[in-house]
């Protein structure tokens, strides 16, 4: 306030005008699963192979977390929220005399199982040592003699995936420790890291219904997109009785919060989730060209094949790979010279849902700029309710909206479908705004006319 007296000059400096909008970041993937080592039930921000490596490197020994970094990292894009479920305090198993099959070349022999503990060696029953003995990594279980040894075995304490449960990979707030595990902890990426993650994907676990479905509600809950791979090994008939009442996998849902992915497809690691090559495919198609680009029609990196081969042709709506889209179902599509590509566009919600909201790249659009608009408007959380308040927040709102590439028009306003004076005394401000966004070319029609109108020019060049 003013001074009641002031014999001289001053100036009030007034914050006028609009506020710049930033897009939030929509190339966000979380990954819940089971690691090797690292930290336990905590979000672990991750990008390179580097980074992911904290979790262990060992691939096709039933970790999820190293097989799905294997493929994430492929498409080198974007960042993983990374959750580990893994306990070794609870998810081990204690193995005992074990024989080792020793190399005589080498010297070396390998566990049975990888992600060791700890481990007692012996030759008989004489207990060795290291380094005098023997070397030994814990992490792949591989062992390296110092020299030969005529009888040699080994106790050891390793970690085992197994033991990890649904309830695990759920997760729960836990009110004793005040943390949240599994896909509950999920929840604290904004207040730690300013963003929430925008793919969910649990690789493997996410062949229940029981676990699709809280895939679901945490993608609900941060404005996400679950992706979910139909079990390995469903039949294409399953795949698409799956949908329906009497379907026996996980693809009963009608969730727009959900897309769903058949086959798997054979990689480097053998068998591969389809789900976990989306996430990664939509990392890169948001960096390299936008979230308002859908991932279909693009090539799959790393596949060799399709653990369901499927007859694909763009212009056979009788394809199975057209089948499988007409009922929700994203796929692998390999035509003559094309490789393997994803191909589908819709979510989970298709084809009970016709709202282009069904587009997956139109559910994203709309998140992105919601929160983005949500974000700006807190600079303007409890100021006066004046002109300038109501010029400054439209102005903001419509000069973003005017700039996004993902939209084809838009328009913004004070919503008059409220009693604004009412409104404005309760200190609310409603504001609607409406855009249309980018959609996929799914389908072009062509339509070929056969006629003989053109044979004048025979007539023409003939005279």
């Amino acid at each position: 306030m003013a001074a009641a007296f002031h014999h001289g000059t001053e100036t009030i400096r007034i914050d006028g005008g609009s506020s710049p909008v930033y897009t939030v970041d929509g190339a966000i993937t979380a990954i819940v699963g089971t690691g090797m080592a690292g930290p336990v039930n905590e979000i672990t921000v991750c990008q390179t192979a580097k980074d992911f490596a904290q979790f262990g490197t060992v691939t096709g020994a039933g970790f999820t977390l190293p097989d799905a970094a294997a493929v994430f990292t492929r498409y080198q894009s974007g960042i993983a929220y990374v959750v580990n479920v893994l306990d070794p305090t609870k998810h081990k198993t204690s193995v005992t005399g074990e024989a080792l099959v020793v190399d005589a070349d080498t010297l070396s022999a390998k566990t049975k199982k990888p992600g060791l503990l700890k481990a007692t060696l012996k030759d008989g029953a004489t207990t060795l040592q290291t380094p005098k003995d023997y070397t030994i990594d814990l992490q792949n279980g591989e062992i390296v003699f110092v020299a030969k040894r005529s009888n040699p075995s080994i106790d050891y304490e390793h970690l085992d995936p197994s033991k990890v449960t649904e309830a695990d990979i759920i997760g729960a707030y836990v009110a004793a420790t005040g943390k949240r595990t599994g896909l509950q902890a999920l929840q604290e990426g904004f207040n730690r890291f300013g963003a929430d993650a925008k793919i969910i994907i649990c690789p493997e676990y996410d062949k229940t219904a029981t676990c699709a479905a809280a895939m679901i509600t945490a993608a609900e809950q941060l404005k996400a997109i679950a992706y979910i791979s139909g079990p390995k090994g469903t039949t294409l008939g399953k795949a698409l009785e799956g949908r329906g009442s009497k379907g026996s996998i996980n693809f009963n849902t009608g969730s727009d919060r959900a897309q769903l992915f058949y086959p798997y497809v054979e990689g480097t690691l053998g068998l591969e989730p389809l789900a976990t090559h989306a996430a990664g495919l939509r990392m890169k198609t948001d960096v390299e060209q936008g979230y308002w680009f859908s991932i279909s029609n693009r090539e799959l990196l790393g596949v060799v094949g399709a653990e369901v081969p499927l007859t694909a042709r763009a212009d056979d709506p009788q394809s199975e790979t057209n089948r499988l889209n007409e009922r929700g179902i994203t796929t692998v599509f390999n035509s003559y010279g094309t490789g393997f590509r994803m191909w589908g566009n819709r979510l989970a919600c298709f084809p009970a849902v016709s709202h282009i909201k069904n587009f997956e790249v139109a559910q994203r659009t709309g998140d992105l700029i919601d929160e983005s608009i949500r974000r700006v408007e807190l600079q303007y959380i409890d100021r006066p309710i004046d002109e300038a308040l109501l010029d400054s927040l439209i102005e903001t709102v419509r000069t973003y909206l005017g700039t996004l590439q993902s939209i084809v028009g838009f328009d913004v306003a004070l919503d008059y479908d409220y009693d604004l004076a009412d409104a404005f005394s309760k200190g609310q401000v409603p504001l609607v705004y409406d855009y249309t966004p980018k959609l996929p070319a799914e389908r072009i029609t062509n339509t070929s006319v056969m006629t003989r109108k053109y044979m004048v020019n025979l007539i023409s060049q003939a005279a």
